[in-house]
């Protein structure tokens, strides 16, 4: 499909173009996300019966790609991409993909019954967390195949979850636990060679908000492994966190752009392109290894302890680069933006 996506966004005039906060240099199609959703929605219809999970997740991701092909074309403004983010996750909720009902508590045992939670609370919370993590991708997707590979392994590590030999031969809702996360998975790793530097193709906004939206609902259905979707997709989640300070601090819209992300700033700090997308791939597969290890109340320390390293790290990281930019010209290769 990825071809065909290549082609349709020529035939359409639905290319990215190296102007503004863009950092590559030639023009090159969107799309992407289409390929990536079609890919993956005839591997669950293939593997899987239309349950309410599978339903919802290619309702939603339809209408999640819909929405991104729009913004690929006309550019909608933040506030209404904003929107369109919200009716996304509203539409995935509705079709099958249903909210959060209960809490696992830290300190309870692993056969404990969850907390429940009001279903307002809920409701409010899986909009929250859903949309947090179209937002949390879009903001990652800024260098050729950072997106596509950290998703695909976080997928793979939900399904690591979900492949335990006495849940694997066992049908409905187990399979879906590791058959969603696989077609995920695999079409992302199909994706891949073409969106490898120099990306032929990109993700695009339909992308981002499809992979947002999967990788949310498949951490919050079935074995609802929302604190290993957190664990391994740390650092994106406080890059959006830090963004919406920075931005707040300058007096600025969290919505607005700018090429201040963690990988902008090891760009700057001389850290080869794809040496920074291979240190992400490194650190996701470290902190999934970490979370396989761990349980419950451990896995929440292990949360608060790198959260706080890592904050810290990310303050270093925009000092260090700060000074950097103000003190002379970036190394060799490192693209800024325009005026």
């Amino acid at each position: 499909m990825t071809p065909a996506a290549i082609y349709a966004a020529g035939r359409f005039n639905i290319i990215d173009r190296p102007v503004g906060l863009k950092i590559h240099k030639t023009a090159t199609p969107l799309l992407g996300g289409v390929a990536v959703y079609i890919a993956f929605a005839v591997a669950a219809v293939a593997t899987l019966p239309l349950t309410p999970t599978v339903t919802g997740l290619l309702v939603g991701g339809l209408v999640a790609v819909i929405v991104g092909v729009v913004d690929e074309k006309v550019s909608l403004p933040p506030l209404v991409h904003l929107i369109g983010q919200a009716v996304v996750a509203g539409v995935a909720i509705l079709a099958g993909v249903g909210f959060v009902r209960t809490i696992s508590l830290p300190t309870a045992g692993l056969t404990a019954p969850g907390l429940v939670v009001p279903g307002a609370v809920g409701l409010l919370f899986t909009l929250v967390w859903l949309v947090g993590m179209m937002n949390t991708i879009n903001f990652l997707d800024g260098l050729d195949g950072l997106a596509s590979g950290v998703v695909a392994l976080a997928a793979l590590l939900l399904a690591i979850w979900a492949s335990e030999p006495r849940r694997f031969f066992l049908p409905g809702t187990h399979q879906e636990n590791l058959f969603l996360p696989l077609a995920l998975a695999g079409a992302l790793i199909g994706f891949l060679p073409f969106n490898w530097r120099p990306a032929r193709i990109f993700l695009g906004d339909s992308g981002a908000l499809f992979l947002g939206l999967a990788v949310g609902a498949l951490s919050i259905t079935g074995a609802t492994k929302l604190g290993t979707a957190l664990l391994v997709l740390i650092i994106p989640v406080l890059d959006v966190a830090w963004a919406i300070v920075r931005r707040s601090m300058h007096g600025r819209s969290f919505l607005s752009g700018d090429k201040q992300h963690v990988y902008h700033r090891l760009l700057e700090l001389g850290v080869g392109y794809r040496r920074v997308v291979l240190l992400f791939y490194l650190l996701c597969v470290a902190l999934g290894a970490l979370d396989l290890l761990l349980l419950k109340l451990l896995k929440l320390i292990a949360f608060i302890v790198l959260a706080g390293v890592m904050a810290a790290g990310f303050w270093l990281l925009e000092i260090r680069a700060s000074r950097l930019a103000n003190s002379h010209e970036p190394p060799e290769g490192i693209r800024r933006a325009g005026p």
